[in-house]
């Protein structure tokens, strides 16, 4: 039999079958095809796959069918196995946020012990053990972690750098460096740092907070804000603060202004910084106030704003103004030497929850009836805001400039420090005025301060997870674009007028009461003083309402020719 020629097509080796990817919209078309009773052949033959793929897939239905109806997986998606942890992943991503939110660095061991408490958590719910869990965070899966969401500056080995005092050291006499080169005066240097706050939250001993754990679903106690506070090293200034809540306009904004509310409101799913979020602040808000600052002072029209290097944290913002500087910390220092970070922070919470909890005593001193509960329930992120901005406000200045002492201390004024102590005794005794909670009446000291170092610590996994769930759900507190346009709130002339009669009246009882009468005489005007604005704005519409008036006596002229009245008749 003659040899088939060398150069035949037979001769030569098989063409290597190319693996066809195929996306998990895709894969649900099998999965569909399949459910009419089709056979993996004919159903293989008619997406162009093996009789065994087809197989795979009808393996993995239930984890395929489950990726297709996650809002967070996109359904081009070839590779389901990263897909399967994707709950897990945005919840990771949280906690490694969080951490470098609070200027902790985190090593690649770290990264991966969270990861398998978190999926074991996930395996939990979902009624199985952690014997059937084959995840493992291994080396692998954190280096593809790592790509898929961009992040390079974690230490795959090793442990989390400490507190670099030696950085911290070099930074003090840079700054004294920086400082003497430009001619700064005390207000025109600025430092701005973001918190967390966890704005629904009260002590573990209360009723409010027991019950809350043993209720089903997610916990309103995890609700949190990320606040930005920005003042100058003198203390005389500071910025309104910057607040990030899930939600761009809650329910409890209804009839309200955003642009008017005493901080300034931003949002997305997380409720987290991030640069795009910083950069539109710093550019659209923050250089434009220090210059108001500077012209207020009949300063030169030059500033410093010192900042953490916090990933949200923006470095081409350096380029973005010629006379407001801005300038990174080294990492590892912030609680060494970022200013706001050496107790204003920790004051501005203790502010705010003692604001909170005397809310709800007057509240109980007005409705006898009321008790702690319903208050909680009726607490909103509207009231959170006004106590936030009263906590802000109430840092007195001798604190904004004392916090200096560790990175510029040639400035700081005879600060005595922090009574944190007698803020805390405060607090407790403004809990035992509280009703309908046995839990308030027990409160103790350590109990506060528990609840403060709450507000402080790192995310748990379980914490980091219940996040990421408020974030996949929709937001049911969001009031839609439609509803907050068919009413408003509106301060017209009877309702100013009421005001004013009510202030007046005030000022009379005062006078008529108090038989010392300096001193009546001071709340009087302490009272006119605080009403002048709403004073003033009923002046203006009065005045405006009756040009109006006026002007409605007198007929517009009529062009020539065309007159139709009768006497041209």
């Amino acid at each position: 039999m003659p040899k088939r020629p060398a150069n035949s097509v037979l001769s030569g080796p098989s063409p290597k079958v190319q693996r066809k990817g195929i996306t998990i919209e895709e894969k649900i078309k099998v999965l569909v095809a399949l459910s009419k009773g089709n056979g993996a052949s004919s159903v293989g033959r008619q997406f162009g796959l093996s009789e065994s793929s087809v197989r795979t897939i009808k393996k993995n239905e239930e984890k395929i069918r489950a990726a297709y109806a996650s809002p967070d997986i996109s359904k081009n998606k070839l590779h389901l196995k990263s897909a399967v942890y994707t709950e897990m992943e945005n919840a990771l991503t949280l906690w490694m946020e969080d951490m470098r939110r609070r200027k902790l660095t985190i090593s690649g061991p770290m990264v991966q012990e969270q990861a398998y408490t978190i999926q074991s958590q996930i395996v939990a719910k979902q009624g199985k053990s952690t014997e059937e869990m084959k995840f493992t965070a291994s080396t692998g899966w954190l280096y593809k972690f790592m790509k898929r969401i961009g992040t390079k500056n974690i230490t795959v080995t090793g442990e989390a750098a400490s507190a670099d005092y030696g950085a911290a050291e070099e930074m003090k006499i840079k700054m004294k460096e920086m400082v003497e080169e430009i001619n700064y005066s005390p207000q025109q240097v600025w430092n701005c740092d973001e918190t967390g706050l966890y704005w629904k939250r009260m002590p573990k001993r209360t009723y409010i907070m027991k019950n809350e754990e043993k209720a089903p679903g997610l916990k309103v106690s995890k609700q949190r804000l990320t606040v930005l506070l920005m003042a100058n090293a003198a203390g005389t200034e500071r910025l309104k603060p910057l607040v990030i809540h899930h939600s761009a306009r809650p329910r409890a904004f209804k009839n309200v202004f955003i642009s008017k509310l005493p901080v300034l409101w931003r949002a997305n799913k997380k409720a987290w910084m991030t640069s795009s979020i910083f950069d539109e602040w710093y550019i659209e808000h923050a250089i434009p106030a220090i210059e108001n600052v500077n012209k207020k002072h009949n300063m030169a029209n030059r500033a410093m704003v010192i900042t953490d290097n916090a990933s949200s944290h923006s470095k081409h913002l350096c380029t973005v103004s010629d006379d407001v500087k801005l300038c990174f910390l080294p990492p590892n220092v912030t609680s060494l030497i970022q200013p706001l970070d050496q107790g204003v922070i920790a004051l501005f919470k203790r502010y705010y929850l003692r604001f909170t909890m005397q809310q709800m005593a007057n509240a109980m001193d007005r409705d006898k009836d009321l008790t702690a509960p319903a208050f909680w329930k009726s607490y909103t992120i509207k009231d959170a805001i006004a106590n936030i901005s009263r906590a802000w406000n109430s840092v007195p200045e001798s604190a904004l400039n004392g916090v200096w002492r560790n990175i510029w201390p040639d400035i700081v004024n005879d600060f005595k420090g922090f009574d944190a102590a007698s803020d805390v005794k405060a607090i407790v005794k403004l809990g035992k005025e509280i009703r309908g909670d046995e839990g308030f009446q027990e409160l103790q000291e350590n109990d506060v301060v528990e609840l403060l170092h709450s507000m402080d610590e790192p995310l748990t996994a379980e914490a980091a997870l219940e996040i990421a769930e408020m974030a996949k759900e929709n937001d049911d507190d969001e009031e839609s674009t439609e509803n907050s346009a068919q009413a408003k709130k509106e301060m017209t002339i009877p309702k100013l007028k009421n005001f004013m009669q009510n202030i007046n009246a005030a000022i009379e009882c005062a006078i008529q009461d108090d038989h010392d009468m300096e001193r009546s005489m001071q709340v009087g005007d302490a009272l006119r003083r605080a009403a002048s604005t709403y004073s003033n704005l009923l002046e203006k519409m009065v005045t405006a309402q009756q040009q109006r008036t006026i002007t409605s006596f007198f007929r517009p002229l009529t062009p020539p020719g065309e007159c139709k009245c009768s006497c041209e008749e």
